[in-house]
């Protein structure tokens, strides 16, 4: 394996192996296997290697948090479907039946849920535009996802960081959960913990999210991590909003409240009925 500068950029982290010839680099985590187990009760978890426990996501433990902007997009999402179906049916000779009605009405029920999966789904597309960027990669990009792809590069060309990985799963063995943080990065020798996000604004529990994987990071590295970014892409104007963690520790502090509470949510509070 060749032992040149360029082949060691980042040995608290992971191993770097070239091939002598192009001088690519290869940069490979030197952690214990992780494996994602989606379904299990509770939310996403993960699997660590030399743990019989499994450890909740980063995202499933901030879920016990309220989120109260949630319950009002929801109703305008159900009754913005049921005016749509409304107005098509109007000015028509077909009868507005109790069938159609009860029709219209799953129909909104489902719509939120779909609005949903349709930009999570878009957000996986985007992160792995980025991911593949970042690796030197030239990907094809659809023209939906150019735009975010666009907001990107501008980001990158000002940020000042140097980007080592992308999409790393880290892990927290004191705190026991554990989750998938979309950059690593470097500024003057220091690390730094990104998360990006496509969706329409940055919320508080993005902080608390960030803070979390900068922790494992830090614990597994053994080096602190100074920065800690969240950088929203938009998806339909050419902008993008980069928000620094202002306290790293007390968005951390925060997060193991929701882990504590979400834990104790999780487990047995009552006694079974008599």
């Amino acid at each position: 394996m060749d032992t040149s500068p360029e082949c060691s950029v980042f040995p608290e982290l992971s191993k770097i192996e070239c091939d002598g010839e192009a001088g690519e680099e290869t940069m490979l985590l030197d952690t214990p296997s992780i494996t994602r187990v989606d379904g299990a009760p509770g939310g996403r978890h993960y699997r660590v290697e030399g743990y019989d426990e499994l450890f909740p996501s980063v995202t499933t433990v901030l879920d016990v948090i309220n989120k109260p902007a949630l319950a009002p997009w929801a109703r305008n999402m159900a009754l913005e479907s049921v005016e749509t179906a409304l107005k098509k049916r109007s000015g028509t000779q077909e009868a507005i039946t109790p069938e159609w009605i009860s029709q219209v009405i799953s129909e909104a029920r489902r719509r939120p849920e779909q609005v949903r999966d349709q930009a999570a789904d878009f957000g996986t597309q985007a992160h792995v535009a980025i991911d593949q960027i970042v690796q030197g990669l030239e990907p094809q990009i659809p023209p939906e996802m150019e735009l975010v792809v666009n907001n990107f590069t501008e980001w990158r060309r000002d940020a000042n960081l140097d980007l080592h990985l992308t999409e790393t799963t880290v892990f927290s063995d004191k705190y026991r959960y554990a989750g998938a943080m979309d950059a690593i990065a470097y500024r003057d020798g220091s690390l730094v913990a990104l998360d990006w996000k496509t969706s329409n604004g940055l919320y508080p529990e993005y902080a608390l999210q960030v803070a979390a994987y900068a922790n494992a990071l830090a614990e597994m590295t053994g080096k602190p991590v100074t920065e800690a970014w969240t950088v929203r892409f938009g998806k339909a104007t050419p902008e993008f909003e980069a928000r620094q963690v202002i306290d790293l520790e007390k968005s951390f502090i925060a997060f193991r409240a929701a882990l504590y509470l979400w834990r104790a949510i999780k487990g047995e509070l009552l006694h079974p009925p008599a």
